[in-house]
């Protein structure tokens, strides 16, 4: 059962990377000279370990990344702030009786931008969910609209 769990965790991480170096490459075939070239270098040496290994992470990049058209995604992908984010994709942990958005931390680095899931420095450090002053967190779960 381990084995067949773990072939599937793998299949997501292969799309999710699939659907990045797609996005990458083709915005940097139509606009080149932007600096995403050279994040589509990374991404095609480096391969799918510069992803998150967190579920909520892999979730907000794959709903950004399916954002529609290819500018759009890339936009959306190097601008957008986790507050930005809708409700059901934004990571909210309680801080007392207050609900705050978490942050990325990664190797001492703490962010709140959507490109900073991905290890672009290929560091070879997990990131996690932590406040601001880089204390690990625990999400809420937000429940996704259905349609």
């Amino acid at each position: 059962m381990d084995n067949i769990l773990k072939q599937i965790r793998e299949a997501r991480d292969v799309s999710l990377y699939q659907k990045l170096l797609k996005t990458l490459g083709d915005y940097s075939a139509s606009v080149p000279a932007t600096g995403v070239d050279n994040l589509f270098d990374v991404a095609s040496e480096q391969g799918k370990k510069i992803l998150p290994k967190d579920k909520k992470a892999q979730e907000i990049l794959g709903f950004i990344l399916s954002a529609g058209s290819v500018p759009r995604s890339i936009h959306k992908l190097l601008n957008l702030r986790f507050s930005d984010l809708p409700i059901c994709y934004r990571p909210v942990m309680k801080d007392g009786r207050k609900h705050h958005v978490a942050h990325w931390s990664r190797d001492k680095k703490i962010s709140d931008r959507v490109k900073d899931l991905i290890d672009w420095e290929n560091t070879g450090k997990t990131g996690k969910w932590t406040n601001i002053d880089g204390e690990s967190v625990d999400l809420i779960p937000m429940e996704k609209e259905e349609k």
